[in-house]
């Protein structure tokens, strides 16, 4: 996906209208639109903006990776990375029954395929 794909994709998922983007980031209205129809592509530092923004890397909004964050070297998506502050909430009980769930849905999903 390209840039301007991807960022529009972001726009719309965050309910934002081009405008609003754009006093968002400091910007007058029109550059959205034309990050948005390719006819500017934006600076270093508003590409930068625009991920802490999005909170996804800029890897991911110039269309390299489909995935939204590296963690530890590794990409991980949105749902991982949520699962992950999700479980630094849990005690040591609720994490391993967490563990013994998913090592079940593992089991079940194994199964259902035979």
């Amino acid at each position: 996906m390209k840039f301007s794909e991807r960022l529009k994709q972001l726009r719309h998922e965050n309910n934002l209208t081009q405008s609003e983007l754009a006093d968002i980031l400091g910007l007058k209205a029109t550059a959205i639109s034309n990050y948005e129809s390719q006819r500017n592509e934006p600076s270093l530092e508003k590409l930068i903006s625009l991920s802490k923004y999005f909170d996804v890397s800029c890897d991911y909004l110039l269309g390299i990776t489909d995935s939204y964050l590296p963690i530890g070297g590794e990409i991980l998506d949105k749902d991982i990375v949520e699962i992950f502050e999700l479980y630094q909430d849990l005690s040591p009980e609720q994490i391993d029954y967490v563990k013994k769930f998913i090592k079940f849905l593992i089991y079940t999903q194994k199964n259902e395929d035979k």
